[in-house]
């Protein structure tokens, strides 16, 4: 789970997205979805609060504003989806969400034309429920932004602010549902340094490699991550029968 925590910040720290996807991916495995979720949530919001000096000035804030928008619609309806679903259907939800994402992103999807303040919002709508269900509202606004053709260091500024205020939403539905609470709170402190560190390493360009290449070696974690899951939920859908 502290692995988990680590590589996540990693990629959040170095290409602005994939924290969600890896930490809820990775503790699915292991623990209940929905407290992957909570904490993800939490600490969505502090690498925000960490990263905002240096992507300030890089933030296309009318987007960030439309996506906004959409994903205040959508997030009640995702929370409200994850208090519904069991853990297993949460868990083979989480890997398909993530197999898609992954793949169109590294298929090098785009858009023919840039889209409008309405399609925005309702790729936010789209992210709402995404976020809410499986903390995850990240990918479809990363997917969009790339195939919308806007560049690295936007995506990534966009992503920063749309993550902070998308989160403090999300955790404030989750804890009106009494999905997040005093374990979060310590999961979170625990996760803190390991969260702290993993964001300077992907700063500093871990190990080299430009940001296209850690993206996609970071998405090719996600497939393997999703492909994994989907054998778990497969091989507990054959025992139960």
């Amino acid at each position: 789970m502290g692995g988990g925590v680590f590589i996540a910040a990693l990629a959040r720290g170095y290409s602005g997205f994939g924290f969600s996807a890896l930490l809820v991916a990775s503790w699915s495995l292991v623990a209940d979805p929905a407290r992957a979720v909570a904490l993800a949530l939490v600490m969505e919001v502090v690498a925000s609060v960490i990263q905002a000096a240096g992507v300030w000035r890089q933030i296309p804030w009318r987007r960030v504003g439309a996506l906004m928008g959409g994903a205040a619609l959508g997030t009640p309806a995702g929370v409200w989806l994850l208090a519904q679903t069991s853990p297993e259907r949460m868990k083979l939800g989480v890997a398909l969400f993530i197999l898609c994402a992954a793949i169109a992103l590294l298929a090098g999807f785009r858009l023919q034309r840039r889209a409008g303040d309405c399609g925005t919002a309702g790729v936010g709508v789209i992210s709402g429920v995404a976020n809410g269900a499986v903390a995850m509202g990240g990918l479809p606004v990363a997917l969009f932004l790339t195939a919308d053709g806007d560049s690295p260091a936007r995506i990534r500024a966009a992503l920063v602010a749309y993550f902070f205020l998308l989160d403090s939403l999300a955790l404030a539905f989750l804890l009106q549902a009494g999905l997040a609470g005093r374990d979060t709170v310590t999961d979170a402190l625990l996760g803190l340094p390991l969260l702290v560190i993993g964001l300077w390493f992907g700063t500093r360009r871990f190990l080299g490699a430009t940001p296209e290449s850690f993206r996609r070696t970071t998405l090719w974690i996600l497939v393997g991550l999703a492909l994994l899951g989907l054998g778990r939920a497969a091989a507990a859908a054959l025992s139960g029968s």
